[in-house]
């Protein structure tokens, strides 16, 4: 279980250790700052289009045989984009690099769950810890990158994810029945509001700290981390969900927490914004930790539920953060407010599917 957590962060440290390091490649690479988001943008779109491939997989030749081959793939991505010649090169390397994480997302979680079956929040809570500890160091990996240069930060790490999905690959094949669920998709849809809400918060909260309340650019990234840390109690989150018999209360209760932190936000002095942050951020962590436990026992297949749940929120989710910029532009409070009405709205979307399925 120590090896799947281990590799779970260091999964969430490729996630985002490209974004300190991007503007040195765009000026290596002599590439516009406007087509960085295409870096990014490849990533993602290898991720989504593997994740529920991987699930089937995972069922048939072995979640740790799937888990360790996507995680040494994304590790290999990782090292071979340290040697990239060209920025089109880059793309596809980092599309490679999404590949590889898909595969590795929803397998790895459910050999998580089959070490811990009785206790799967609990276990996912973990789980989602890991993400935000690996998550956290991915923010600061620039400091790791003006010492070394951006080619050798990216390289070391992907050295490190070739290895450690070579352990996870080894034994014999763990395998499950491929139950795929598309009663898993309730769920999603009923958490992408607030997992959008929460991506545009962490993507651009910095950025209006910056322009709207004159926070130095230093210190308002540390909101995006306040946010992050807070995902540091996944593991007793979890454990408060398996204990609990008012399972509705808490899957409710937690967005619309977010949602008054949300609305507060722009009104708040700027030394509370941190306590704000930190403070949705751990609503979500709590949430998302049970919306992924509740669907993996409903669904009976760990790897196919997280897949669904995962592949509708990016998909649905990720355009939050348009909206939250074009808001931004017009009112310091808008983008807020919205992001206050998303995570309500999640709450509610949690409720009406617990009372029409009876999963709860």
């Amino acid at each position: 279980m120590r090896l799947i957590l281990a590799a779970r962060a260091l999964y969430a440290l490729m996630w985002f250790y490209v974004a300190p390091v991007l503007p040195q490649m765009l000026k290596e690479f002599g590439v516009d700052a406007s087509s960085a988001g295409l870096l990014p943008a490849m990533f993602i779109v290898g991720t989504g289009v593997m994740q529920i491939p991987a699930s089937y997989l995972g069922g048939k030749l072995g979640f740790n045989k799937v888990a360790g081959a996507g995680m040494a793939i994304f590790g290999a991505s990782s090292l071979l984009l340290s040697l990239s010649n060209s920025w089109w090169e880059a793309l596809l390397l980092r599309a490679l690099g999404g590949v590889g994480a898909g595969l590795f997302f929803s397998t790895a979680g459910a050999l998580i769950v089959a070490y811990m079956p009785d206790a799967v929040a609990t276990a996912l809570g973990w789980y989602s810890a890991s993400f935000n500890i690996g998550a956290f160091v991915g923010f600061y990996w620039g400091y790791v990158a003006s010492l070394t240069g951006w080619r050798l930060a990216l390289a070391i790490p992907g050295a490190l994810a070739i290895v450690l999905g070579v352990l996870i690959f080894r034994g014999p094949p763990l395998k499950g029945a491929s139950k795929f669920s598309w009663r898993a998709y309730s769920f999603g849809l009923a958490s992408f509001p607030f997992w959008g809400s929460v991506y545009a918060a962490n993507s651009l909260a910095a950025t209006w700290a910056h322009l709207h309340r004159g926070v130095a650019e230093s210190v308002a990234g540390a909101l995006s981390s306040a946010a992050m840390a807070s995902g540091f109690l996944g593991g007793f989150f979890g454990r408060l969900y398996d204990k609990t018999q008012k399972k509705l209360r808490f899957l409710t209760a937690a967005p619309l927490l977010a949602a008054g932190a949300y609305a507060l936000t722009p009104f708040a002095p700027v030394y509370a914004l941190f306590l704000l942050a930190f403070t949705y951020g751990a609503a979500f962590s709590a949430y998302i930790t049970a919306i992924y436990a509740t669907a993996s026992k409903v669904s009976q297949d760990p790897s196919s539920a997280l897949a669904v749940v995962n592949v509708t929120n990016m998909a649905l989710g990720l355009h939050v953060s348009y909206i939250f910029s074009w808001l931004m532009a017009y009112s310091p409070a808008l983008p807020w407010e919205f992001l206050a009405a998303l995570a309500a709205s999640s709450s509610l979307a949690t409720y009406a599917v617990a009372q029409r399925t009876k999963f709860i």
